[in-house]
């Protein structure tokens, strides 16, 4: 697949994606501004020039997101402090774990591989 393919799947997601070669490696930044408006990014790379990897890249991503733990690290940051703020941070990285994980299910359909597939019937809900 092509690195134009790539971007187009994750612009017809909501994302907006760039590729850029560092040190003879390939990386992927993909962008989306969250729930409430808060720009954020994520980088992958794809080894080898296989979308599999782009794709698992993407899953441990999304594995590695603990939507309580980021919105606590980005109050520290940030200063804020309300609850409310607390809340929708949280919203908001939960909606960022969704979207990279159906991004990673795009890439993956796109190329010619299922990620349900690897998963056991019981976890498909």
């Amino acid at each position: 697949m092509r690195n134009g393919n790539i971007i187009s799947i994750a612009a017809q997601l909501g994302w907006t994606a760039s590729a850029q070669y560092k040190e003879g490696r390939l990386f992927f930044d993909f962008h989306r501004k969250t729930l409430s408006g808060v720009p954020f990014t994520f980088t992958a790379e794809m080894k080898d020039g296989k979308v599999s990897n782009l794709v698992k890249e993407i899953e441990s991503f999304v594995e590695a997101i603990e939507p309580e733990t980021c919105a606590s690290e980005w109050m520290v940051r940030s200063g804020a402090v309300a609850p409310s703020r607390f809340r929708q941070a949280v919203s908001d990285m939960d909606a960022i774990r969704t979207d990279a994980w159906l991004l990673a299910c795009q890439l993956a359909e796109a190329d010619g591989k299922s990620v349900l597939a690897g998963l056991p019937w019981n976890q498909w809900n």
